[in-house]
Parts: structure tokens; sequence; C-alpha cells
């Protein structure tokens, strides 16, 4: 038995790097919404990989670089290229590690936990401490997320549940 290392860490790569693009081209296709006070990010649909049987590491780290990717486009300039990648890192982060609950207790804990903490980093960190935006930005920025990861994640999640059991 060979075992490729060289090609499991350049498939891993792809992985990351595909992830990646996905989430910037679709975070920039979608900018007059995904950017802001009010922002509903559908790329963050994409934070509920990690949970899917096949995604792991790979899909942490793509949604990371992802974010920095997504936020060279930013009206918030310098200051989103370092929380948006670290609120996406956090928040895939807890998404893979629900991964170990049961298969609808993970996608509830992980879809809730990502939320609130892309809404405490991004809404309050960034926006209001930053920029001084008042603190109701916090709720915006939660509505945004629940429609986007919890709604849309729900989504991606269920139906590439369905299509892994259909098609192994």
């Amino acid at each position: 038995m060979v075992i490729d290392v060289a090609g499991s860490l350049s498939i891993f790569w792809v992985r990351v790097a595909v992830i990646a693009a996905v989430y910037a081209a679709l975070t920039i296709v979608i900018a007059p919404i995904a950017y802001g006070e009010v922002q509903v990010r559908i790329s963050d649909a994409m934070l509920i990989l990690p949970l899917l049987p096949g995604f792991g590491w790979d899909s942490v780290i793509g949604l990371t670089i992802g974010g920095f990717l997504a936020n060279l486009a930013s009206p918030f300039g310098y200051i989103d290229w370092v929380f948006g990648p670290i609120a996406n890192f956090i928040a895939a982060f807890v998404v893979y590690l629900s991964k170990r609950l049961g298969v609808r207790a993970r996608f509830i804990v992980g879809s809730l936990s990502a939320s609130i903490l892309i809404a405490l980093i991004i809404g309050y960190g960034e926006l209001h401490i930053v920029f001084n935006i008042p603190e109701i930005v916090v709720l915006y920025i939660l509505a945004g997320e629940i429609i986007s990861i919890v709604i849309g994640g729900g989504i991606v999640y269920f139906a590439g549940l369905k299509r892994l059991q259909r098609y192994g």
C-alpha cells in the first residue's frame, strides 16, 4: 500500500482554493447586500460546510481565506481585512467542532453559534467599537447571519446530506 502524501496535500490545497474562490466570488457578486451595517452575506451559508462529511479543515481554512479575499472589496477597508477572516475562522471552527454532535443538533448548535459569533465580532467588535456605529448594528448583523447561515446554510447542509446518502 502506497500513501501519496504529496497528492493528498495537493488535493487539500485545491479544495481550500476552490472554497475560498467560491466564497469570495459569491460575496463580491452580491456586494450591495454583503457589506455594510445591514448585510445578508449569502456566501455565509458556506460556513456550514465543515459539518458535511468529507469536509473539515479544508473548509475552515478556505472560508477564512475567502473571507479575506472577499473583504478586499469591502467599503470598510483594511479593518475588514482583519475582522472578516477572524470572524470566518472562529465561526467555521466552532461549526467544525459541533460536528461531534448528532445530525440535527450539530446543525442547530453550529449554525446558531456561527451567527452569534459573527454578529458579535463584526457587529459589535468592528462596526460598533471601531466605526462607532450604534449597538443596534449587532442585531442587524445577527438577523442577516440567521438568514444566511441558519436558513441558507440549512438548505446547503440538508441538501448535501441527502445527496451524500443518495450517491454515497
